[in-house]
């Protein structure tokens, strides 16, 4: 029974894997040295020397070394021995203040606006003579009565009637204004 291409791939990368988790672990437990598979190392290590507490080995002199640069922005970088520090980061000069300008409002180019209707809507009435939509309407304090398209107080034209509002605007048909019931 033969296995797929893809299964014998896998058992022999496996293999390997170990074979040279094996040969890692064998050099491990010979002490570093090539004595691996029978071969054996010419080299001489010397033995190590052991410390007493506080001793320094020979050859090491503490007066020698130099010492560290402190950081001058109050970092450490482990790494970075021997290396000099960055530059801080200056900050960007601000900005030199402009003269103020003085804007000028943009002028209207057409007719000039009107000012608001002053009529209150105050509610509806009935004529049972005439039919249609009469509302009662208060002009400068005077009550009118007043149906789509009526002239009111010989400047205003009641344009359209609805449910809880109306439609007012001057003679001229510009201002047109819709004004609530409430009155506003």
């Amino acid at each position: 029974m033969s296995l797929p291409i893809g299964a014998q791939r896998k058992q022999l990368s496996l293999l390997a894997i170990l074979v040279i988790t094996a040969a890692a672990v064998l050099y491990y437990q010979l002490g570093g040295t090539a004595e691996v598979a029978g071969v054996a190392s010419n080299t001489i290590t010397a033995p190590r020397p052991s410390l007493a507490a506080g001793a320094l080995p020979e050859g090491l002199r503490l007066a020698s070394l130099e010492p560290v640069p402190e950081e001058t922005d109050g970092s450490r970088n482990p790494f970075g021995f021997g290396v000099p520090p960055r530059p801080a980061i200056q900050p960007p000069a601000p900005p030199t203040p402009r003269p103020p300008q003085t804007v000028q409002p943009p002028r209207p180019t057409g007719p000039l606006a009107r000012l608001q209707i002053p009529v209150k809507f105050l509610g509806y009435a009935e004529d049972p003579t005439r039919p249609g939509k009469l509302v009662s309407l208060s002009v400068d304090g005077a009550v009118t009565l007043a149906r789509e398209g009526d002239v009111v107080d010989g400047r205003y034209r009641l344009l359209k009637v609805g449910l809880e509002s109306i439609v007012m605007a001057y003679l001229d048909g510009q201002g047109q204004q819709t004004i609530r019931q409430s009155g506003t």
